[in-house]
């Protein structure tokens, strides 16, 4: 997802080489990515790494650098290869950047204005109302886009429809394939181009600690976090110490669902809860940070080669 929303700000279509099976790379290719056919790098000007095993990365990185390739690489709180031209850690872990150039040579980009997220919540912030009444609340459960949403949004869903009854629920289905069991009034959605217009469309929003919790508080959507992995937590913490999210814990514990039901409860009651909360997430992440990732991006390009 980072990958289509660094090539979106740059006007590109994406060029993966990518980690994974058939299942992964036919994902890919229905996203529209171009896949790489092989190892080589011929007519690359900027080799970009985005992956959590330092051993890979690396690999690519030193790849790149023998063929005199620039390099960038994205990280989650420092996590995978580090010896790029360019470094970006957008976590909001991450310490803001009080100078970027180090040693000359590597420039490193952190903290959450840096976060790579799809452009177009640019847009979808700006027109993005609040509504006062809420007579049919929308509320959006995205926990990701693995197996695990079938498994683990049920007893979620349930909870949240029993304790906000004529709520419209809705819940993205990510590119798990299979059976989805019916879930009462709420309804599945298939959504492979992003889910920035449903964000924007919703009231309140129950997420994972991936991309989408970047992509709800930039909007501007009240949000209620639950950690489907144990990597989620350090995301879902930050957020909810600087008061951008309500955390719920970790799923499958019964006690997640109950407290996320809870929590979906109280701020489509109060207003006031979801407008502070709201707007702590819209000052942590203002969705910019693809566009100055690509704006480096191009400087390196063109200072790499003649």
């Amino acid at each position: 997802m980072r990958c289509r929303a660094l090539a979106r700000a740059l006007a590109i279509r994406p060029c993966v080489s990518m980690r994974g099976g058939a299942e992964a790379r036919h994902t890919a290719g229905v996203l529209g990515f171009e896949l790489a056919s092989g190892p080589g790098l011929s007519g690359v000007d900027v080799a970009i790494v985005d992956d959590p095993s330092p051993r890979h990365a690396d690999a690519w990185l030193i790849r790149a650098k023998r063929v005199g390739i620039a390099t960038a690489t994205i990280h989650d709180l420092g996590v995978g290869g580090t010896m790029a031209d360019l470094v970006v850690d957008g976590h909001v872990s991450a310490q803001p950047t009080r100078k970027e150039t180090v040693g000359g040579t590597i420039t490193r980009l952190y903290g959450p204005r840096f976060a790579v997220l799809d452009p177009r919540i640019v847009v979808a912030r700006a027109k993005r109302r609040v509504r006062r009444r809420l007579a049919t609340p929308r509320v959006l459960v995205a926990l990701g886009g693995g197996s695990h949403v079938v498994s683990l949004v049920a007893p979620l869903v349930l909870d949240i429809a029993r304790r906000c009854p004529g709520a419209r629920i809705s819940i993205a289905a990510g590119f798990s394939g299979g059976a989805r069991p019916p879930l009462g009034a709420a309804r599945w959605i298939d959504r492979p181009n992003g889910l920035v217009w449903d964000l924007a469309r919703s009231d309140v929003a129950v997420v994972g600690g991936g991309v989408t919790l970047y992509e709800a508080c930039a909007v501007g959507i009240p949000v209620v976090a639950v950690s489907v992995v144990p990597a989620q937590r350090a995301a879902i913490e930050a957020f909810a110490t600087k008061g951008a999210t309500i955390d719920a814990g970790a799923l499958p514990n019964p006690l997640t669902v109950d407290r996320a039901g809870a929590a979906v409860a109280t701020l489509l009651a109060d207003r006031f809860v979801r407008h502070r909360i709201s707007a702590a997430g819209k000052r942590l992440i203002d969705g910019r940070g693809a566009f100055r990732f690509a704006a480096r991006l191009r400087s390196l390009a063109r200072t790499a080669r003649p």
